[in-house]
């Protein structure tokens, strides 16, 4: 289903090709087939957020009210590690604003 998601979303030209390539690694490394349907909003966004910073386009933070939660989180520490692992793997540093926005999304599926 992710997949074929972002095979749609490469075809329309609304990602690009290291968009759709870091989305299937991190399909690969954190998504198994029991918790598929939770990773959909995180790797969409992912997906545009990688596209958004190749094509310099404006970036914009979660807001501050989400974030103050999303820090008190129990799976903060873990969300931090996979969005480390996920600027390693495209071998350069995501933008704060975008890196808040998958620490919501992983926060979100790892306390679901």
């Amino acid at each position: 289903m992710l997949n074929t998601r972002l095979q749609i979303l490469r075809s329309a030209d609304s990602i690009t090709d290291q968009a759709e390539s870091i989305c299937k690694k991190t399909i690969n490394k954190f998504v198994t087939t029991e918790n598929e349907d939770k990773y959909t909003m995180l790797i969409t966004h992912l997906a545009m957020a990688v596209t958004r910073m190749e094509r310099n386009e404006e970036l914009y933070p979660p807001p501050e009210e989400v974030m103050s939660e999303i820090y008190t989180s129990s799976c903060i520490e873990e969300a931090k590690q996979r969005v480390k692992w996920i600027e390693s793997e495209m071998e350069k540093s995501i933008p704060s604003e975008e890196r808040e926005f998958l620490l919501m999304h992983f926060v979100t599926v790892l306390s679901a």
